[in-house]
């Protein structure tokens, strides 16, 4: 609407009315977050024991031990070897009995890629071989001080 001061015409400037924006950018906010689904990230699939602890002895001749000690180092029971040469042992001592399990040690202050990738290549094995998996983990502790 244009006002009159005196015989001059001054057009009225057009505003926004800003108060029901914030109100409608909020309520789409709101719409956005309820409504967005997140992709969920697949991880490593581990059947986890019941919450019963039970101790299950076995004899070492049924294990083949992989251990990783803090600084990355892989041993196989108790010998020295690489990543690249452990598919090959575990390989050999499967075919030699297999129904072994292969358990992974792995030192607590050692990276989380060494277990995984040790993990990997045993799995790979079994796979290979056409084994159900047996793979088991566990950790070594630090000695306290």
């Amino acid at each position: 609407m244009a006002l009159f001061e005196g015989k001059r015409f001054v057009p009225e400037e057009a505003e926004i009315p800003t108060s029901s924006m914030a109100d409608i950018a909020f309520l789409l906010i709101i719409f956005f977050i309820l409504t967005t689904t997140f992709a969920r990230e697949k991880g490593i699939k581990f059947v986890l024991p019941e919450q019963k602890q039970q101790e299950v002895k076995l004899k070492k001749d049924k294990l083949i031990v992989v251990a990783i000690n803090d600084q990355g180092k892989v041993f196989i029971n108790d010998q020295p070897t690489t990543f690249e040469d452990l598919h090959d042992q575990v390989k050999k001592y499967l075919e030699e009995n297999n129904k072994r399990i292969v358990y992974i040690k792995t030192h607590e202050d050692a990276a989380y890629d060494y277990m995984i990738k040790a993990f990997d290549i045993a799995k790979q094995v079994y796979q290979e071989m056409k084994l159900p998996p047996k793979v088991a983990l566990g950790v070594i502790r630090r000695r306290a001080e």
